[in-house]
C-alpha cells in the first residue's frame, strides 16, 4: 500500500517557510530545516545549512536573496505582480509585453553576474521552465484523466511557486545503467526497465505512487521543491507507466538524494576564490513516493512535453528556457577571457602574437553570443496564450556546448605551467619565504599576491576539480548536443533553398563549349 504520508498540498504553506513573496536570507536558511533525507559519503546529512560540503553555496545562496531585496537591486529583481497586486521576484513575473522581457533580462543578467555565471542551477534557471509550459496549458489539460485537469495543475502550481518565490531543481534522465536500447528521437521498441526508471506503481484517492531513479539532479539538496519530468531523449516512451511529470517538495517522505563528492573541499590556505559555488549534482531515489494528484502535469501521456520540447523533431516555437541560462553564458565566456587577458598582461605575454591571437578568439566567442543573444531578443513575440516569448535559441546552446571547452582550453594554454604552481596564503604570510616569492614569483609590473590570487582563479577555473566539473557540466547542460543537432537538423526548414536548387537541377547546367 501507499505510505500514508504524501508531498504537500498546494493549499498549504511551503514546509520550513515563514511567509511570502521575494524570498529573503533568514526566509531560505529556515526553509531548508525540513525532513529532507540527503546522504553523502555513506551518512545522512542532519541539516544541509551546516554541513561542510553544502554550508558555503547555501549561505552564497542566502546572500542573493538578501541582495534581491536589497535598496541597491530591489526594484530591478522584485516586481508588483499584475494579477496579485503582490511583490514578487521578477523570475517568476508572467512576460507580456517586450518590456516585460527586459525587466526579466536585467534580473537574470544580475543574478548571474552577482554568482560570476558559475552557477547553472540558480534560483532563477527553473522560473521559465515552469512559466514556459503554461502556454501549452490547453495542450496539457487536453490529456484527460477523472482526477485531475493537468494544465490547471500546472497553473496552480505556477502560482504557489510564484507567492512563495521558490527555488526549485528539476530531474529529467533515467539513471546510466543501460542505455543500450534507448533510441533518441524515437519511441522505444522496448519497454522500460521499471527497476530503474521512474514509473508509477499504483493510483490511490490521493494520487500516484511511483518508484524509481533519476540522473542528474543539480542543487536538490538546498532546493525547495524537485520538478521531474522528461528530456527529449527519454519523452518517448514504450511503457505508458514510466510517463509522467510531476514537482514534490525536496523533503518528501520516500525521496533520498544522494551527492557526489564536494569539489570545494581543500587542503590548506591554497586560494579558491569560487569554492563557495559548488551546487551540487545529485542522483535522485523514489521508494513509493506519493504524488499528489494537484502535483501531476502529465501522465502516461507524453504529447504535450513532445510537443514543448520538440523531442518528435518539430520546430519549437517557445524558448522555454528564457533568459536566465543566456545570460549566464554570457557572464562566464567574459569572464573566462578577462582572467586570460589579466594573465598574459601579468606575465608579459599580451603582445605574442600567439596569445593575442587566442585572447581575440576568445574575444570573438564573447562577441558572437552577445549578436545571438540581442537576435533573440529582437524576434520576440507574443503567444497565442498572452505570454510573451523570447526568439528561437537552440542553435546557441548547442554552439556553446561546443566552444565552451575550447575557452577552458584557450585559458590553460595562455596560464602555462604557471596554473599548476602558486603560493598559497599562508607561504606569501611566511616571513621565511616570502623573499623568494617576491624574487621569483612576481610578474610583469605586478606583486606576488596579485599574480598568485589571479592564477589561483584561473586554476578554479580551468584545473580544478571545480573547473573540470564546470568543463563538463557546460558540454550536457542543454542535454545531449548530438540529439539537439539532430533534433535542430529535423525542424531546419530548407525548403527555399532546397526548391531554388532542384530549379536549377531541372535543366542542362551551364559549362564550357563543345568543339
Amino acid at each position: 500500500m501507499a505510505d500514508s504520508s504524501g508531498a504537500q498540498s498546494l493549499g498549504a504553506e511551503h514546509a520550513g517557510g515563514t511567509g511570502h513573496g521575494p524570498m529573503t536570507g533568514r526566509r531560505y536558511l529556515q526553509s531548508l530545516k525540513d525532513e529532507r533525507e540527503v546522504w553523502i559519503d555513506g551518512r545522512r546529512v542532519a541539516d544541509v545549512a551546516t554541513h561542510p560540503a553544502f554550508k558555503d553555496m547555501v549561505a552564497e545562496l542566502a546572500r542573493l536573496y538578501d541582495l534581491q531585496n536589497s535598496p541597491q537591486y530591489r526594484d530591478e529583481m522584485t516586481c508588483i505582480d499584475p494579477d496579485s497586486g503582490e511583490r514578487i521576484s521578477l523570475s517568476w513575473l508572467l512576460p507580456r509585453s517586450a518590456d516585460d522581457l527586459k525587466r526579466k533580462r536585467r534580473n537574470s543578467e544580475l543574478w548571474n553576474q552577482l554568482s560570476w555565471g558559475q552557477l547553472g542551477r540558480s534560483p532563477d534557471i527553473l522560473a521559465p521552465y515552469i512559466l514556459s509550459a503554461l502556454h501549452l496549458k490547453d495542450e496539457f489539460s487536453a490529456v484527460k484523466h477523472p482526477r485531475c485537469d493537468f494544465g490547471e495543475n500546472l497553473q496552480n502550481y505556477y502560482e504557489y511557486c510564484k507567492r512563495h518565490d521558490l527555488f526549485l531543481t528539476h530531474a529529467l534522465g533515467d539513471p546510466q545503467v543501460d542505455r543500450s536500447q534507448q533510441t533518441q528521437n524515437e519511441r522505444r521498441a522496448v519497454a522500460e526497465d521499471t527497476e530503474v526508471a521512474v514509473h508509477v506503481v499504483e493510483e490511490t484517492a490521493d494520487g500516484v505512487v511511483i518508484t524509481g531513479g533519476k540522473q542528474l539532479s543539480t542543487a536538490a539538496p538546498h532546493s525547495h521543491e524537485v520538478y521531474v519530468s522528461l528530456s527529449a531523449t527519454f519523452a518517448q516512451r514504450n511503457n505508458p507507466k514510466c510517463v509522467l511529470a510531476f514537482a514534490i517538495p525536496t523533503g518528501t517522505p520516500g525521496l533520498k538524494i544522494l551527492a557526489r563528492e564536494p569539489v570545494s573541499r581543500w587542503f590548506g590556505s591554497w586560494g579558491h576564490p569560487l569554492q563557495m559555488l559548488d551546487e551540487q549534482d545529485c542522483m535522485l531515489f523514489f521508494e513509493r513516493v506519493l504524488v499528489p494528484w494537484e502535483r501531476l502535469f502529465m501522465l502516461y501521456d507524453p504529447t504535450p512535453m513532445v510537443k514543448m520540447l520538440g523531442a518528435g523533431g518539430h520546430a519549437v516555437s517557445f524558448n522555454f528556457l528564457g533568459w536566465s541560462n543566456l545570460c549566464r553564458v554570457e557572464v562566464r565566456m567574459r569572464l573566462l577571457t578577462a582572467v586570460a587577458t589579466m594573465v598574459a598582461e601579468a606575465i608579459g605575454v599580451i603582445e605574442f602574437r600567439e596569445v593575442a591571437a587566442k585572447l581575440g578568439e576568445m574575444a570573438t566567442y564573447c562577441e558572437m553570443w552577445r549578436h545571438a543573444m540581442n537576435g533573440i531578443e529582437h524576434e520576440a513575440g507574443p503567444t497565442p496564450s498572452g505570454q510573451w516569448t523570447l526568439g528561437p535559441s537552440r542553435a546557441t546552446h548547442i554552439w556553446f556546448a561546443q566552444i565552451s571547452g575550447r575557452m577552458v582550453e584557450l585559458l590553460r594554454e595562455i596560464c602555462a605551467s604557471g596554473i599548476i604552481m602558486q603560493p598559497s596564503e599562508n607561504d606569501l604570510a611566511s616571513p621565511e619565504i616570502r623573499q623568494y616569492l617576491d624574487r621569483y614569483m612576481r610578474g610583469k609590473d605586478v606583486d606576488v599576491e596579485y599574480k598568485s590570487r589571479l592564477f589561483r582563479l584561473a586554476h578554479d577555473l580551468a584545473a580544478s576539480s571545480y573547473g573540470l566539473r564546470q568543463d563538463i557540466y557546460e558540454y550536457w547542460h542543454g542535454g545531449d548536443p548530438n540529439r539537439n543537432r539532430i533534433n535542430l537538423l529535423r525542424s531546419f526548414d530548407q525548403r527555399e533553398m532546397k526548391g531554388r536548387i532542384r530549379e536549377l537541377l531541372a535543366g542542362p547546367l551551364p559549362h564550357g563549349e563543345i568543339p
